[in-house]
């Protein structure tokens, strides 16, 4: 988390003269809550969603006029479920990763703004129990990698966002070494988040 808020910090310092320099161009920073869960499965059932943060920076870049624009960004993102799998093995999943998502923005009305994307993850954290059983799931037990799709929508007023999005994962959560544990998962999460842009 402190290596974001430095980034954001020196974004934030030099945000300013980039602004004036490209009209349109802005950096900002974002903090929200999420909810995920795993899907993809049929044998995960009584799935409990995992509700946390995700926070972090982005950068909006104009492609030509006002209404479109490209958004990546840098995020801190918590993720995992808790369910039951196999009817004998009911894993409790938390995960974290550094999250970079890329979205192509459009705004509708001047102030709706709909975007759509694909996101890269590093996992920073991961750990778990299975049947109550403390320590059986550790960082190695996860990928160390995600991608997958998102989209959403939300309102932003000048420099101020208000977001709401969902996304998909489309790699396995657990390695194949964790699969009898795990089952064949991949994440699904929501976020709601509200930015500033300078």
């Amino acid at each position: 988390m402190k290596y974001i808020f430095t980034v954001a910090l020196f974004l934030a310092c030099i945000s300013s003269s980039y602004a004036q320099m490209s009209d349109g161009f802005r950096f900002g920073m974002k903090l929200g809550v999420n909810g995920s869960n795993v899907y993809d499965d049929a044998k995960a059932e009584d799935i409990k969603k995992r509700v946390g943060v995700t926070g972090g920076v982005f950068v909006q870049i104009p492609l030509g006029g006002k209404r479109l624009s490209l958004r990546p960004e840098l995020l801190f993102t918590t993720k995992g479920a808790a369910y039951d799998y196999l009817n004998n093995k009911n894993p409790d999943i938390k995960i974290n990763y550094l999250e970079l998502p890329l979205s192509l923005e459009y705004h509708l009305f001047g102030v709706v703004n709909l975007h759509a994307g694909a996101y890269a993850s590093l996992l920073a954290s991961g750990d778990g129990d299975v049947s109550g059983v403390p320590g059986q799931l550790e960082k190695t037990s996860f990928e160390d990698f995600d991608f997958g799709w998102h989209a959403g929508t939300g309102l932003d007023f000048g420099g101020l966002g208000l977001h709401f999005r969902i996304s998909r994962g489309l790699k396995n959560v657990g390695t194949q070494s964790a699969s009898q544990l795990l089952g064949d998962l991949k994440n699904s999460a929501w976020a709601f988040t509200i930015s500033y842009g300078f």
